[in-house]
């Protein structure tokens, strides 16, 4: 039997390939679902953004083309702000659509806002900053109460009330070139935040509607507070250390002190324990302000206690027998402790200047110094009688700093006494030495060659 020929096996192997794939290649397909769009959600808490990784924004792209000033400048100043983030960008606060390059991005159906009213900035600004699960997405250091205390502020109460003078969130922080307060460039800056205050509170036409005093920044400048800030001093407050920032709200008479209470505690504690306590709160004034005023407070004295014609005290006891015999008596306390103070310090400085070194001084003087800070706290207690507790513990002070101080001359003395006797033995041999020299030549000399 003849085997079949290698050609035919040929074409009936390719017959069956072509009756295998034709079937698969002329059925029709079923349609497929369309590829899930990318999620507008950044996974951020209750907060849609677009994804991380989607840096679109044709807002920044079209707006820095145009030749308007008035709609390039927001890009511009946008780009060096602290919302410059995927996560943020324009639509954080104008909505819109930032993936459509045409003016459709403004679209109402977008919820576009192309300039927020006087009444919505906090609204929207509190709807990033009070979202926390949002707000620790992007900086968990940022707190996420500042709506909720700016509400409770006076501004907050006149902004919902309509005042379009009030300040609200974009006056203070501004507008497109938000920089973090941290940074010398922010108003709300600490170095910053005074100069940010006058421009509205310095502004006698701007505070003429709500008959509020313009002189209150020019004050704190000169008073000791302002003073202390001008030089540096970190502790030093300024009109957010005393009023707050977000919640800002003039202090009342029953509050000031709390306010003063922040820095100066132990002040606040000892003035609760005086007469004067009880008596400032029935009569409605403000206990550290009567005294040492608010804005311009000046640098505590010991002459503002006493009898004298500038004594506080005298503003209100000038006719007043037992209050007027209670200052007397701690303005003498006072006086004799800083008699006793500066004792200690000039014996102190006569040894130094004298070449002597007085072992344990600078301790003993730093021990005389704190007793002084502490009687100055004291005294706001109006107890004569602590008041003198405080003076003896400086005495003890004193007289410890000027027994080291004797000790020392007299081991001065002693160390003299040594030497001039050191000197005086030295001298006497010298004089033997020189005599026996003397008279050994001599004998030499009668001896002959």
């Amino acid at each position: 039997m003849r085997s079949p020929s290698p050609l035919l096996l040929a074409l009936f192997a390719g017959l069956l390939v072509l009756l295998g794939v034709l079937p698969s290649a002329l059925a029709v397909q079923p349609d497929q679902p369309p590829a899930p769009a990318a999620s507008s959600s950044g996974g951020l808490g209750s907060r849609a953004l677009p994804a991380p990784t989607d840096a679109t924004n044709t807002c920044a792209s079209c707006h820095g083309t145009l030749t308007d000033n008035k709609l390039r400048t927001p890009t511009k100043e946008y780009l060096h702000s602290v919302h410059r983030d995927e996560r943020i960008g324009c639509v954080g606060c104008h909505k819109g659509d930032p993936r459509d390059p045409t003016v459709g991005a403004h679209s109402p159906s977008t919820g576009f806002i192309p300039h927020p009213t006087h009444a919505e900035v906090p609204q929207i600004c509190g709807g990033c900053h009070s979202d926390a699960a949002y707000i620790r997405r992007i900086n968990s250091r940022l707190p996420v109460g500042q709506l909720a205390l700016y509400s409770l502020s006076l501004h907050g109460k006149l902004t919902s009330a309509g005042d379009t003078a009030a300040p609200d969130c974009s006056t203070c922080h501004g507008k497109h070139d938000l920089q973090p307060p941290a940074s010398p460039l922010s108003p709300v800056n600490r170095a910053n935040v005074a100069k940010l205050c006058s421009g509205c509170h310095a502004s006698k036409d701007r505070m003429s509607k709500y008959d509020i005093r313009t002189d209150q920044f020019d004050k704190w400048t000169k008073s000791v507070h302002g003073q202390a800030f001008a030089a540096g001093n970190p502790n030093a407050p300024t009109c957010t250390g005393c009023h707050g920032a977000h919640a800002s709200t003039p202090p009342d008479a029953s509050s000031v002190a709390r306010a003063c209470g922040r820095c100066h505690e132990q002040e606040m504690q000892l003035f609760e324990q005086s007469p004067h306590s009880a008596g400032f709160r029935k009569r409605g004034l403000a206990q550290c302000v009567a005294c040492h005023s608010n804005h311009d407070v000046a640098r505590a004295s010991a002459n503002m206690v006493g009898i004298g014609p500038d004594a506080t005290c005298m503003k209100c006891h000038n006719h007043d027998d037992k209050p007027k015999q209670v200052a007397s008596d701690i303005s003498d306390l006072l006086r004799s402790s800083r008699e006793r103070a500066a004792e200690a310090r000039d014996a102190v400085a006569r040894a130094t200047a004298a070449g002597l070194r007085v072992a344990g001084a600078a301790y003993s003087l730093d021990q005389v110094a704190t007793a002084e800070q502490k009687i100055r706290a004291i005294v706001h207690t109006l107890d004569p009688a602590r008041v003198q507790s405080m003076v003896d513990d400086i005495d003890k002070s004193v007289t410890e700093t000027l027994t080291l101080v004797a000790n020392a001359e007299k081991a001065r003395k002693e160390e003299r006494r040594g030497y001039y006797t050191a000197l005086a033995l030295a001298g006497l041999l010298l004089i033997t030495l020189a005599l026996k020299t003397l008279q050994l030549d001599r004998r030499h000399r009668q001896a002959g060659p």
